[in-house]
């Protein structure tokens, strides 16, 4: 059955792409859920009509994606793992592991299944992993996985500026 999207769908397509999909998909999920409508005719006409407000969100959420890749080019998603001798890992960093990363780290919403991974992370170290944001635009993460009780990237304490600053202050 050939059906418009209403919205974005991850295996499908974009919002107003036409595409073919199952009858029974289409009539039991996608058309109760109102994320496609059959395409008629009437629907295909009113598609064209829609082009260009489909063509401004898209162009919203390009540029919205392309600042979102700047703001995680900058920083680094400190992941923290159990470590064993040699600085290997404990199992492995995962999609989701780095997804959770920025989440919290960041307040940025991505999904693990955006997250491309090249060669499982086992070991400690400084990594550069691709994120898909949206259709062309994808992000390159810095990734620095550290063990539990290491203390490298750990958040300096107000006692420290200030011990430092004490220690500048005494005339010796």
């Amino acid at each position: 059955m050939e059906v418009i999207l209403l919205d974005d769908i991850i295996s499908l397509g974009h919002e107003g792409d036409v595409v073919e999909v199952a009858d029974g998909y289409a009539r039991n999920y996608l058309i109760p859920q109102k994320l496609v409508v059959k395409a008629t005719a009437g629907n295909l006409k009113q598609l064209e009509y829609r082009r260009s407000a489909i063509r401004d969100r898209e162009n919203k959420k390009r540029i919205q994606a392309l600042e979102l890749a700047e703001t995680l080019k900058e920083e680094s998603i400190i992941i923290r793992a159990p470590v064993g001798e040699g600085g290997r890992l404990h199992g492995e960093v995962t999609a989701q592991n780095i997804a959770d990363a920025v989440a919290e780290q960041h307040g940025i919403e991505i999904s693990r299944h955006d997250v491309d991974i090249p060669t499982p992370i086992r070991e400690k170290g400084n990594y550069l992993i691709s994120a898909s944001l949206y259709k062309e635009v994808a992000a390159e993460l810095p990734v620095r996985v550290i063990g539990l009780d290491d203390e490298e990237n750990a958040e300096p304490t107000i006692e420290q500026p200030n011990e430092v600053a004490a220690e500048e202050e005494s005339p010796v």
